[in-house]
């Protein structure tokens, strides 16, 4: 107990009433919960067989159960989720409900189209239903009936199969303790982790699981995922139903001060129920340096500002102590670049890299087709996405009369093919010559082909609706746009988007990822780039900008030594920066005669028109013309417009 602070130790120590551990960032929750199992198993006497302690994701699960074994010296055999202990017990006993012992787990993409076999509607939707079951049917509006039926229906197809999805296992878990509420007897103590991420029917089940032995731990201010159902307000539940005892860990042995003044002050913005529950963090750490904001003219210049902060960063730090957090994935593509560019090793944790993107790949297909006319993947992709009724069949025939040569096979095609056929493919071949035909102006003429063959209507009813799908093309195109201003053939462009695909998957990386991805993780350096309104708040959070203030405070609370802030004129920059005092900020970028950008590039040599420079990407070349702090150069591969700070003089 001696490594325990006053609050810990009283959450380590209570004991014979039900308990509210409200745990703050970084306050040394699972040390503490690890204390708990060995305080109830060496000083109360209890069995480990006989402690439930319920995680949220398994790799918590197994922390606690490392932690108790180096702390206790023995196994805690019921920890791990809610899933997993419905999995086991349901096995055990789920013959009270009806199930066979012998049922097995549906996967989430058989599930879908299950669904889509009995409904239009999708398996969110009945996800909905599924933890919501404290509704009764006739209290739902008559939409929600005809979900209801065919739930009911989606349930007796995998009863039918001996098949149950994770809500199911929710779902008969609760029948199951309803069933038999001796169940609870079997242990002796309930110990719930995360407990902010509980939804209503994971509540229920704490409810008839617990005695008066139960010790809940959670903070309401990280609960990012009431998309997912989560009900932060759980916790007042708790409070109303169990009258617990309470005990706010408040201590924070992660962040440095500056970053906890932030992250307070974010608290303090909130106006939620709950709010007199959350702890203060009070900061165990020393440490001078203020949170950083910057503000850049557009996202590439914030993109290569912050791949050259982390270069800088690389002589202290190692790559992977660098997390880079965004709200959406498709706003990484600029840093990506930068990144590459830099030769700084990156890795996208947690999502797609941006041109490895389903949707990137769906507009890079048609370039890539017309660029090597022997690429039967990229045809075959393009045909799919530009036409209706051209399936493999047909395209096996195509590139079976061209020898894989699609272009020749398509021509020859148009004669054999039934006529229909014919004339779809005909209208595709039509697009790709106009296409073809501008590729010196790639970027308009690419754009224009899109809305020839009704990608954007494609992309809605493919991606059902998936807006930010739609954010990633618009990016990709602005992304083209500007390679294609610097000069660059569109050849050089693929190039460039492969070489991004392989490099930077090694562990030792810099890694960005989604805030959502980076719960439970800390790194001693973060950057959040975008802070702005229709990111962060995300524009599709506007009646719900509370979870979107979470997502702030769980982001800031990531870093341990160093946070960078920015924003780009774009849009308007965050409210939730506004929730800030600025004496709490390292506001210096916005000194008065300083630009938004520029002098962050510093420029330690002055050039001249006919001076031999090199660039870490196009080798050598020569000035020839100056502009300010810009510099067009001539290189092997063309001419390129480059800011001077990113060339060295040769001598």
């Amino acid at each position: 107990m001696e490594r325990l602070n006053p609050s810990q130790e009283k959450a380590v120590r209570h004991y014979g009433s039900p308990l509210l551990v409200v745990a703050g960032a970084g306050s040394g929750k699972t040390k503490t919960l690890a204390h708990k199992v060995e305080f109830l198993i060496k000083e109360k006497g209890l069995s480990p067989d006989r402690i439930l302690a319920i995680t949220f994701t398994n790799k918590a699960g197994k922390e606690i159960k490392d932690r108790v074994k180096k702390v206790v010296g023995v196994e805690l055999p019921w920890a791990g989720t809610f899933h997993s202990f419905a999995f086991r017990l349901l096995k055990e006993k789920g013959r009270k409900v009806g199930l066979s012992p012998s049922f097995s787990l549906i996967s989430e993409g058989d599930r879908n189209r299950l669904v889509e076999h009995l409904a239009k509607s999708t398996a969110t939707e009945l996800e909905r239903l599924k933890n919501y079951i404290s509704q009764r049917v006739e209290d739902l509006a008559q939409e929600e009936r005809e979900l209801e039926k065919v739930f009911r229906e989606y349930l007796r197809m995998l009863k039918e199969m001996n098949l149950l999805d994770f809500g199911g296992l929710m779902f008969y878990l609760h029948e199951l303790l309803k069933t038999d509420p001796s169940l609870k007897e079997e242990f002796d103590f309930l110990l719930v982790d995360e407990f902010q991420d509980t939804n209503t029917v994971q509540y229920e089940v704490i409810k008839l699981l617990a005695t008066e032995n139960v010790c809940v731990v959670g903070d309401p201010n990280q609960c990012i995922y009431e998309w997912r159902y989560a009900r932060p307000d759980n916790i007042l539940r708790f409070k109303e139903d169990f009258n617990p005892y309470i005990v706010k860990l408040e201590h924070n042995y992660r962040s440095k001060p500056y970053i906890l003044y932030v992250a307070n002050a974010l608290l303090q913005a909130s106006r939620a129920q709950w709010k007199e529950l959350i702890p203060v963090l009070q900061p165990t750490r020393q440490g001078e340096e203020k949170p950083s904001v910057r503000r850049f003219e557009k996202e590439e210049e914030e993109a290569l500002w912050i791949a050259q902060q982390v270069r800088e960063l690389l002589r202290t730090y190692e790559p992977s102590h660098i997390g880079i957090l965004v709200r959406v994935g498709y706003i990484t593509e600029p840093i990506e670049r930068a990144l590459h560019h830099m030769r700084v090793p990156y890795r996208v944790v947690g999502a797609v890299r941006f041109f490895e993107r389903s949707e990137i790949k769906d507009v890079l297909c048609f370039l890539r087709a017309l660029l090597n006319p022997m690429d039967q993947l990229s045809f075959s992709r393009a045909l799919g996405v530009a036409t209706r009724g051209l399936g493999e069949k047909r395209v096996r025939h195509i590139l079976e009369l061209g020898e894989g040569n699609w272009l020749k096979g398509s021509v020859k095609a148009l004669k054999s093919l039934p006529p229909a056929s014919a004339e779809e493919l005909y209208r595709f071949l039509r697009s790709m010559e106009k296409l073809r035909r501008h590729m010196e102006d790639y970027s308009k003429a690419l754009e224009e082909f899109l809305q020839e063959v009704d990608f954007w209507e494609y992309l809605k009813t493919h991606y059902k609706e998936d807006k930010e799908r739609e954010e990633s093309v618009k990016e990709l195109l602005k992304y083209l746009k500007q390679k294609q201003a610097e000069g660059y053939r569109i050849e050089e462009v693929l190039q460039e988007a492969d070489f991004m695909v392989e490099e930077g998957q090694e562990e030792g990386s810099v890694k960005i990822m989604t805030i959502h991805a980076s719960k439970g993780l800390e790194f001693p350096v973060v950057f959040l780039p975008r802070l702005e309104e229709g990111i962060l708040p995300h524009e599709r959070a506007r009646e719900d900008l509370e979870e979107e203030l979470r997502l702030f405070y769980v982001a800031v609370t990531r870093a341990r030594d160093l946070l960078f802030m920015s924003y780009t004129r774009a849009s308007r920059p965050s409210r939730f920066l506004s929730y800030i005092p600025k004496h709490l900020l390292d506001l210096s970028a916005f000194a008065k005669n300083k630009t938004s950008y520029a002098p962050e590039l510093k420029v330690s040599h002055r050039l001249r028109v006919g001076d031999k420079v090199f660039h870490e990407v196009f080798g050598e070349g020569v000035v020839v013309s100056l502009e300010e702090n810009k510099a067009v150069v001539e290189f092997k591969k063309g001419r390129k417009s480059i800011h001077t700070a990113f060339l060295r003089p040769v001598v």
